[in-house]
């Protein structure tokens, strides 16, 4: 153990880039541990987007999904996005898998202007089934606009790791169901950019520990649903 952390930072000073725009909603739940690297002693894999820890005679690849046919021997350990890492005579436990968070954006590449107007109070008429959480919106209402303008994102816990809401339009009250992570987000009032499970990223070494859980995604405000940046 005593060699492994050096050799990680050394890994990580060269390889990731650090993210300055971090503010974790409160609903967020902690991601897996980073630093619980259990039978690593090498690097196996250093790409753009991955690092793998494990032993030397370990054989791991990262692969597309549709190449899986093509390589008879191997077994899936994990899966990001439509990625798959597989593994020869290895188990998922003998490694330590992580995704290195790339932005592909910031907050400022998707601008816009926070509204100063009379607030609408949230329209329970446009989505009925919020009216089971009433009382949450709207005091999370009465704190104003905290996302893209002139929308004021509500945020709840659905179980661990689960958090669902709603994203209030404060110009008219239309309440719009479809916001879900698992990991929470990290978001601005003058930005459409939001970022869904932020918390899976390590803030020390913009690592993303792999599990079934913690993809993370850039996605942009539209003013009716969340769209993926590609």
């Amino acid at each position: 153990m005593k060699y492994l952390l050096p050799l990680l930072v050394v890994i990580l000073t060269f390889s990731c880039q650090t993210n300055t725009n971090k503010q974790v909603d409160q609903n967020s739940t902690s991601a897996p541990e980073t630093t619980s690297l259990r039978y690593q002693t090498d690097t196996l894999l250093n790409t753009q987007d991955y690092l793998i820890l494990g032993n030397t005679s370990s054989e791991v690849e990262v692969i597309k999904t549709n190449q899986i046919r093509d390589y008879s021997g191997y077994e899936v350990l994990a899966e990001y996005e439509d990625d798959l890492i597989i593994g020869k005579a290895v188990s998922r436990d003998q490694l330590s898998l992580f995704r290195k968070f790339n932005p592909t954006a910031n907050f400022k590449d998707y601008p816009v202007e926070v509204y100063h107007g009379a607030l609408a109070e949230p329209d329970f008429s446009t989505a009925p089934d919020a009216k089971a959480f009433e009382s949450r919106i709207k005091d999370a209402c009465n704190n104003g606009i905290n996302f893209a303008g002139h929308y004021t994102l509500v945020i709840w816990g659905c179980g661990a790791p689960c958090q669902t809401g709603v994203v209030v339009n404060r110009k008219t009250g239309e309440i719009i169901e479809g916001y879900q992570t698992s990991l929470g987000s990290d978001f601005r009032k003058d930005s459409k950019l939001i970022i869904m499970n932020s918390a899976a990223i390590d803030p020390n070494t913009n690592l993303i520990e792999i599990c079934s859980y913690c993809t993370v995604s850039e996605e942009v405000w539209t003013g009716k649903e969340f769209n993926t940046i590609n």
